[in-house]
C-alpha cells in the first residue's frame, strides 16, 4: 500500500489517475513549504548571481509543468494560480489564503479548518488543539482563520458538531422506546470510541456545545419517551442522564489514549508493570474485598464492559418509572395507586 511522503500514513488507493502523494492537505501544505525553504536556500547559496533569480524561476516553472502534466497543477499551488513568468492572470476568487508562513494549498473556509482540528485532535489529544496549531497544519497565518471561526469556543462547538452530524439516528428507528435508547446509546457510545477527546469537550457540564447534532441526540431520547405518560420535565432528565452517563463513561476512554500516546504502553501493559506494588499495597492495608481483584475483576472495569452494565441497570430503572406511571394513570381515581389530590402519578416520583 502507498504511504504519505510525509507522515508515513497509509493511503487510499486512487479510482483513477496517479496515486496520491499525501494524506491530507495538511501534509501537502508541509511539503510545499519544504520545496520552498529548500529553493531559497539554493538561491542564497548564489549569492545573488545575475542569472541566479532567472534560473529559480525557471525551475520552479519547469517543476509546475512537469507535475502540472500528473496532477493537473504545481503541487502547493491553489487552482487558478498564475506561474510567475506564464503570462496568466490569477483568478481572485480562487487565490488562496496569503500570510506570514507561505500559502495554504487552497481556498480557506471554515469545514476545512473544522476538520483539521478534528484530524489534530484525533491524533495529539484536543488539548493540542488551538487556534494557531491548527493555522500551522494548515499552512496559514493564525489571525487568516478568524474570518470563519470567531473563537476557540466556537471551534469546540463546530467539532463536536460535525462528529455527532457524521452519526446520525435513524428516522424512525426501532419499536419500542428501550430498543431506541439502547440504539442512541450505542451510536454516541462508538462516536466516543471514534474520537475520545469529545468527551472532554461535552462532559460533565451544565454548559453544553452549542452543536445542534448533538442535541438531536436528546431531542431523539424525548420523542422515544413520548407517549408514555411522563411530563416533559421528566423526559427532559432521563434524556440528559443518559447523555450524561455516556459522557463519564468515556471519560476513561480519552484519559487512556492520552496515556498510550505518552507511554506507549497499553493498559494492561501498564498493569503488569505495576503488579509488584499493587502487591505490597494489598499485603499493607485492610482491603478484603479489593484483594481478590483477579483478571475477571480486571476485565470487568474495562470501559467497554463499564458501560454495558451501566446501560442495563439504567434502562432497568427508566422501565420501572414507566411501569410507575402506567400503573398510576390506570388506577381509578381515590385508590392508593391513583391520584389523590388533582396531580398525576408522576408528580409523586
Amino acid at each position: 500500500m502507498p504511504t504519505c511522503e510525509m507522515c508515513g500514513r497509509t493511503l487510499r488507493l486512487a479510482v483513477r489517475g496517479r496515486p496520491p502523494r499525501y494524506c491530507s492537505r495538511a501534509c501537502r501544505a508541509r511539503a510545499y513549504r519544504l520545496r520552498v525553504a529548500d529553493r531559497s536556500t539554493t538561491d542564497a547559496r548564489a549569492g545573488g548571481r545575475a542569472g541566479g533569480q532567472a534560473d529559480v524561476q525557471t525551475g520552479g516553472q519547469a517543476e509546475g509543468r512537469a507535475e502540472g502534466q500528473g496532477e493537473g497543477r504545481a503541487e502547493g499551488q491553489a487552482e487558478g494560480q498564475a506561474v510567475p513568468g506564464a503570462g496568466t492572470r490569477a483568478d481572485p476568487r480562487r487565490m488562496p489564503e496569503s500570510t506570514e508562513t507561505g500559502l495554504s494549498e487552497g481556498p480557506l473556509d471554515q469545514p476545512l479548518i473544522v476538520r483539521t482540528a478534528i484530524e489534530l485532535a484525533d491524533r495529539d489529544g484536543v488539548a493540542a488543539v488551538s487556534m494557531r496549531r491548527v493555522a500551522t497544519e494548515l499552512g496559514v497565518g493564525v489571525m487568516s482563520l478568524y474570518r470563519y471561526v470567531a473563537s476557540r469556543e466556537e471551534l469546540n462547538d463546530l467539532m463536536v458538531d460535525t462528529v455527532f452530524g457524521e452519526r446520525p439516528l435513524p428516522e424512525p428507528g426501532p419499536d419500542g422506546w428501550r430498543a431506541k435508547l439502547e440504539l442512541s446509546a450505542r451510536e454516541e457510545w462508538a462516536l466516543y470510541r471514534d474520537h475520545p477527546w469529545v468527551s472532554h469537550l461535552v462532559a460533565v457540564t451544565t454548559r453544553p456545545p452549542i452543536a445542534p447534532s448533538l442535541m438531536a441526540y436528546t431531542d431523539w431520547r424525548m420523542r422515544a419517551l413520548d407517549g408514555h405518560r411522563l411530563d416533559f420535565a421528566t423526559m427532559v432528565q432521563i434524556a440528559i442522564m443518559i447523555g450524561t452517563y455516556l459522557q463519564s463513561a468515556a471519560m476513561p476512554l480519552a484519559h487512556e489514549a492520552q496515556a498510550a500516546r505518552a507511554t506507549r504502553n497499553t493498559r494492561q501493559q501498564w498493569a503488569d508493570a505495576r503488579q509488584d506494588a499493587l502487591h505490597r499495597t494489598l499485603r499493607t492495608a485492610h482491603l478484603p474485598m479489593v484483594s481478590e481483584f483477579g483478571a475477571e475483576a480486571f476485565q470487568a472495569s474495562e470501559p467497554e464492559n463499564i458501560f454495558e452494565f451501566g446501560l442495563h441497570r439504567m434502562l432497568d430503572g427508566v422501565a420501572t418509572l414507566l411501569d410507575a406511571a402506567r400503573a398510576a394513570g390506570d388506577a381509578p381515581a381515590g385508590s392508593p395507586a391513583g391520584p389523590s389530590d388533582g396531580r398525576s402519578g408522576i408528580d409523586e416520583i
